[in-house]
């Protein structure tokens, strides 16, 4: 079946506010430069309104918590991010691009320092981070928490290799966004029982 969906024809409005994230790992100057590239074109691809787009990134698993070359990824992937929003207009008076980055913890299991959790934990914190928390491993100062947007209601996530045709935002808000799909959640149950609260096309 197909889920019904509502038409988005002038864009994203502000109650249907957006963030595209990339998770990814800080590995060379060269892949960061082509990650916040690939920033770049799903924004150029993407409809009007209210969409911004984001770096989720790691360093990559040490042995110590700190490595030589940390602040220079970090240094390359920020002034990316800071170009793009030099490049193009700022939605809603908020930064469009955006840089998620998290320190490392010392996992037990694998004897290392990691990203918490890798990916499946940069996308909890960074949930986390939206409704507020202030507890996560991210590494924002408080004028980097202060640009987040307020009220981000739908998170699209792409891996780094991902294309994202024309009009897939779009579609997918639009359908995230109808009435007859909206998620209820039942406390007794503990799930979701009616609607989505992921959709995966």
């Amino acid at each position: 079946r197909l889920p019904p969906a509502l038409a988005l024809p002038d864009g994203v409005p502000k109650h249907l506010r957006t963030l595209i994230v990339i998770p990814t790992m800080l590995t060379t100057r060269e892949a960061v430069e082509d990650q916040v590239e690939r920033l770049e074109i799903h924004y150029l691809a993407s409809p009007k309104g209210e969409l911004h787009f984001a770096l989720l990134s790691d360093w990559v698993d040490a042995e110590t918590e700190h490595l030589e070359n940390d602040a220079l990824l970090l240094a390359t992937a920020a002034e990316g991010i800071a170009q793009l929003n030099r490049r193009y207009a700022p939605a809603g008076g908020v930064p469009r691009f955006l840089l998620f980055h998290r320190r490392r913890v010392w996992n037990e299991g694998e004897a290392r320092w990691i990203g918490w959790e890798r990916k499946r934990g940069k996308l909890h914190e960074l949930n986390e981070l939206l409704r507020g928390e202030t507890d996560t491993t991210f590494i924002m100062s408080e004028q980097q928490l202060s640009a987040v947007p307020a009220d981000i209601r739908y998170v699209i996530t792409l891996d780094a290799d991902t294309r994202l045709p024309r009009d897939t935002v779009l579609r997918l808000l639009g359908k995230m966004a109808h009435p007859l799909n909206r998620p209820r959640y039942d406390p007794h149950q503990g799930r979701v029982v009616e609607g989505y609260a992921v959709l995966q096309p």
